[in-house]
């Protein structure tokens, strides 16, 4: 099995180590600029990682150039944020070869977005596309060739298009991260799509906390200071709505509680607020906030918008879900429903529910 990394920032380095560990040929594709990080890494040829996972090895290179990258991969690694796949798709498109296995991470309805984008290029391929919610660990680049594990994840859903395949590339990541983090098969991608618990936890304690972030930014605790036990509430209200949405599409979806327990460790907590106060919390540690920040300037449009245009696709209001978008929008001067990823930006405006779950199974 070979690997390519199309990334270089925290996740995508993590990944590279991990990859790298179990003894398989991983390349890194560095999509920014050649800095001096950059030419250490592709001298050396080396990454590790410390903390919570300690494990590294060697890489077979590390590169600028996307085609050599991709040349031979079996499988290609997405490790971005979700602004960023529309630009690293669009450069990965004219090298994908048939029998290539996508996997992004975050997934963010990426599916939908890269089908779109090859149709549009005109590329027909045979591959499969792989979503997880979220990163297998909270991890931050430490030096140029080590990354920080804070915490790790016990299990997470992946979900793979089409379905049919997806118990095979859960078995590919389980034995990457054998020992570490176990993949479980989700129904589809828009289960993964879906299930994202950035929905849940990153919009209200940002939206709600609107002044204390613009004054205190620096050493406000998004997770500590953000969630309160009424906010825990509303959120946990949202969250039920959520998983109405899921359920009008066919979908059983897992609550953002639980959700937690399984990443985290199972503990008898009943509220979002009191997970985040408990001893399995990740959350503990992490200072600083911006009203700006990706929690609502991603989370908000890439998470929320899709799921909100949906359920009124299905005939269902969803009024919590809106006042987040509607907020947010007004606070940032930017029509989030406009720029986001709304249903015309994936192609899938003019289909059915029926039709869109079929995209994805």
């Amino acid at each position: 099995m070979k690997f390519a990394v199309l990334g270089s920032g925290n996740g995508a380095r993590a990944w590279c180590a991990q990859i790298a560990a179990k003894g398989h040929p991983v390349m890194m594709w560095e999509p920014l600029e050649s800095t001096e990080d950059y030419l250490k890494l592709r001298e050396e040829k080396e990454m590790y990682l410390e903390g919570d996972i300690q494990i590294g090895g060697k890489l077979a290179g590390v590169t600028m150039d996307i085609e050599e990258a991709m040349d031979g991969a079996d499988f290609l690694l997405v490790i971005v944020p979700s602004f960023a796949h529309e630009p690293i798709f669009r450069k990965m498109i004219p090298h994908l070869k048939d029998g290539q296995n996508i996997v992004v991470v975050p997934g963010n309805f990426a599916g939908f977005r890269l089908r779109k984008m090859m149709k549009d290029a005109g590329v027909v391929k045979d591959i499969t596309i792989s979503e997880t919610a979220s990163m297998p660990y909270a991890c931050r680049i430490d030096t140029y060739n080590t990354v920080m594990i804070f915490k790790r994840k016990f299990e997470m859903k992946m979900g793979t298009s089409p379905q049919s395949k997806n118990a095979e590339m859960c078995g590919v990541l389980n034995d990457v991260f054998e020992g570490y983090v176990k993949y479980l098969p989700a129904e589809n991608l828009l289960e993964v799509d879906l299930d994202n618990v950035n929905y849940i936890l990153h919009p209200f304690p940002v939206l709600f906390n609107y002044g204390e972030i613009e004054k205190n930014g620096k050493t406000y605790m998004h997770y500590m200071d953000g969630i309160t036990p009424v906010l825990s509430e509303k959120m946990m209200k949202m969250d039920e709505e959520r998983m109405a949405i899921g359920a009008k599409l066919g979908l059983k979806l897992q609550d953002c509680l639980s959700q937690l327990k399984m990443y985290y460790g199972h503990n008898d907590t009943e509220t979002i607020y009191d997970f985040v106060n408990s001893d399995d919390s990740p959350y503990k540690d992490l200072v600083g906030q911006n009203i700006k920040g990706r929690y609502i300037t991603e989370d908000v449009p890439g998470v929320v918008v899709p799921a909100l245009q949906l359920a009124k696709k299905a005939g269902m209001e969803v009024p919590i879900a809106e006042l987040a978008v509607k907020v947010a929008s007004f606070l940032h001067d930017t029509d989030y429903v406009e720029k986001g990823t709304n249903l015309e930006s994936l192609d899938i405006a003019n289909l059915s529910i029926e039709e869109i779950v079929k995209m994805v199974s």
